[in-house]
């Protein structure tokens, strides 16, 4: 029987309470070290910036932010939000050297005015808000005109071959890990699924640019499996 379903994403802050403890280390090993090179990808789109105000969406244990700092991006003031509670706790020590305002907040209603930020970055995150494009406007809303946004998240390769070996590892290798690492296999087959429903490359961007924003591209990552999404809110 398929493990295949759409998954709901309502309260799903709850389920990352749960894991929160060992997400980093979950993270390292099913990816095998990878991640720490998709949020470098991210972190030097901003490289070229001066004297930056950063808001990190969905920040979770605060890994883009840290990358953002390790890789000198210039960022005068950085603020992360995310719904779950316990993901802040480890965010808060880990960036405890550094400026940051972490927020317990919700994505789809951002606690900030108009054109406040420089950048909006989200990594791994939008495919678990309850409500996709009302997040991606509300990123839109408070960027400066000529602010970028930066997401990272999976995706499903185009490589036939690729595509069904990855598939296979979404499917029964990461629920197998998360039982293993974590003792939670329902938190990592939800994981699993909101990839497999979650829409990618030429849709991801097409709903972003409907949000909005303009120059969206998609940069694929190591074989298709993560996609790097950029994207400009014009000057008014």
């Amino acid at each position: 029987m398929s493990i295949f379903f759409e998954p709901s994403r309502t309260d799903s802050y709850k389920l990352f309470d749960r894991i929160a403890f060992r997400y980093d280390i979950f993270n390292r090993v099913s990816s095998l070290g990878l991640d720490v090179f998709w949020r470098r990808k991210l972190a030097l789109h901003l490289k070229d910036k001066n004297n930056l105000k950063v808001l990190d969406v969905a920040s979770g244990t605060g890994e883009v932010l840290l990358s953002l700092f390790k890789n000198k991006c210039d960022v005068s003031h950085a603020v992360g939000i995310d719904a779950s509670a316990e993901m802040l706790a480890i965010a808060r020590g880990k960036l405890s050297a550094y400026k940051v305002d972490l927020l317990q907040a919700d994505a789809v209603n951002l606690p900030f005015a108009d054109n406040e930020f420089d950048a909006a970055t989200c990594a791994f995150g939008v495919r678990n808000f309850t409500d996709f494009t009302a997040a991606i406007k509300q990123m839109l809303r408070i960027l400066k005109p000529g602010g970028r946004l930066l997401i990272l998240e999976f995706s499903l390769p185009r490589n036939r071959i690729i595509k069904r070996l990855y598939l296979f590892y979404l499917r029964y290798i990461i629920p197998l890990l998360g039982k293993i690492i974590v003792g939670d296999i329902a938190a990592y087959r939800y994981l699993s699924n909101t990839i497999q429903t979650f829409p990618s490359g030429d849709d991801f961007c097409r709903q972003v640019r409907n949000a909005g924003f303009k120059e969206v591209s998609a940069v694929s990552l190591t074989f298709g499996v993560v996609t790097l999404y950029s994207a400009t809110k014009y000057l008014e």
